[in-house]
């Protein structure tokens, strides 16, 4: 975290709120389509309501994708930041990022980038009454969507300082 910006102090605090709410909005979405499930239950395999939810496995494709995707979005930010901060576009400039990220690699894993947002959905499902769930796969969950952004933030650090040569 940018301590000119965002004290260290707000990063639990930020974070909580980043996973609370992917998990409400997982349960806002199923509550709005509770009709469309209830209807689908006997049909529809329940791989594919899971997936809804969180991203289907594939460990080191996915691992690969997640690892890929995150390093260049944090490298994109810290670029962003360090090059275009004062102009004000930042916002913009990060959600045209997102966008063209998710455009290019969020295919194969819904383009997590951020552990909550796989982690609130897969918990959302687990407790909700959908019949014939899918098991979680808390093992991809955590090893994938989990672990790998967290390993991506070294790279894009790393890449940003060494080879960009950038600073804030």
């Amino acid at each position: 975290m940018n301590n000119k910006i965002i004290p260290w102090s707000s990063l639990i605090p930020y974070t909580l709120a980043e996973f609370a709410g992917a998990f409400a909005g997982a349960l806002l979405a199923y509550f709005m389509y509770a009709d469309h499930f209830k209807a689908s239950e006997d049909t529809i395999d329940g791989v594919a309501t899971r997936n809804i939810f969180s991203t289907n496995p594939n460990l080191p494709r996915n691992w690969m994708v997640e690892m890929i995707a995150t390093t260049i979005f944090l490298s994109g930010i810290l670029a962003i930041v360090a090059k275009f901060e004062k102009f004000g576009f930042t916002p913009l400039l990060v959600g045209l990022l997102v966008w063209a990220i998710g455009m290019g690699l969020g295919g194969t894993t819904g383009f997590a980038m951020n552990q909550a947002r796989d982690l609130g959905p897969r918990l959302a499902y687990q407790i909700l009454p959908i019949k014939n769930k899918a098991n979680n796969d808390w093992q991809y969950g955590l090893i994938v969507p989990g672990i790998a952004p967290f390993a991506s933030t070294v790279l894009a650090a790393m890449f940003v300082k060494y080879f960009l040569k950038l600073t804030f």
